[in-house]
């Protein structure tokens, strides 16, 4: 079942939610992780973590790498009993909002995907990958690289079980300005602040909001963009996670960006251009915003990656 050569590919990082695409909206961005797959004839199954050097010191039980891979193996019917080495390079920076956990789940599925011979979809994989916890929006870019909707199918009880991934276009021109705050905060600390319901209202305007995205994604509508990115549902909720958070979106702005919002779950802010001119003004805006709050911040300016965890001859598979 295994190659006797090293199997190499590339999982990005991401944007998720975009706004009003809470939970389903994800965008793959050009940071990668750089997995190689290596068969053992010992037995042991090797995880390597040269991007988090610290995860070593770590249970490596919970690496979100090793447990991808188990789940995938099992789901797809892969033998691990002869051993095999993953090793994984790369720079996604972690507790950042670019989807670092859900991408190491990736890896370990994507893995898993290439050494099966069983028939698979995207949509299968993305289901194995959220009950590990796993982000649907973060998850499904990772997968497929692009933009990409996680379009939930079935449902008991509130619990999603089965997702759809639809890859949709989007236009060349967008750059991306990432700006990480040097503060930490848990996923669960910003889902905490979220309301339980939302009003009828909200749930129109968002609906809206989120296919005019899709559309000014594909054709590089600053204007419509940046309309649509407000939102209702979970954005307002978590403008006072930290200081500054509010003066570094209308900074971006004022900058240049045609929108701009939370990344993920945070606490990195996410602008947007297709303006690659303005992208060192939009950082630097929202680098001096936190300044003058007292906190350090670093940018990032990225494209988006036209790659994903999942083999390329899969992707089209539903």
């Amino acid at each position: 079942m295994f190659r006797s050569d090293p199997i190499t590919f590339h999982v990005p990082a991401s944007a998720a939610n975009l706004g009003p695409g809470y939970g389903m909206l994800g965008i793959a961005l050009d940071l990668p992780l750089h997995v190689t797959i290596e068969p053992r004839t010992d037995g042991v199954v090797l995880i390597e973590r040269r991007d988090a050097p610290l995860m070593t010191a770590e249970d490596r039980r919970h690496d979100p790498v090793l447990r991808g891979l188990r789940v995938g193996a099992e789901k797809f019917g892969v033998s691990l009993q002869k051993g095999v080495a993953l090793v994984i390079d790369g720079t996604i920076p972690r507790g950042t909002g670019l989807g670092t956990i859900s991408a190491g789940f990736a890896a370990g599925l994507g893995a898993a995907v290439r050494l099966a011979k069983q028939q698979w979809t995207p949509g299968e994989v993305l289901d194995q990958l959220v009950p590990l916890g796993g982000d649907a929006a973060h998850g499904a870019a990772s997968l497929l690289g692009g933009c990409v909707a996680a379009v939930p199918l079935g449902h008991e009880k509130g619990t999603v079980h089965r997702h759809r991934l639809l890859p949709m276009p989007i236009h060349g021109n967008w750059q991306f300005v990432v700006m990480m705050p040097d503060v930490a905060i848990g996923t669960a600390d910003t889902k905490r602040v979220l309301p339980p319901t939302i009003p009828h209202g909200v749930a129109s305007r968002t609906a809206g909001r989120v296919v005019g995205i899709l559309h000014a994604l594909a054709h590089a509508d600053e204007e419509l963009l940046g309309v649509c990115l407000r939102d209702e549902t979970h954005v307002p909720y978590r403008r006072t996670l930290y200081s500054g958070l509010e003066d570094s979106l209308h900074a971006a702005v004022e900058a240049g960006a045609c929108g701009a919002t939370i990344c993920g779950h945070g606490p990195s802010l996410l602008a947007m251009t297709t303006d690659e001119g303005k992208t060192n003004a939009i950082a630097r805006a929202m680098v001096e915003s936190q300044k003058k709050v007292g906190r350090r911040a670093s940018s990032l300016v990225l494209q988006v990656a036209h790659y994903g965890a999942l083999p390329l001859l899969q992707e089209a598979r539903r």
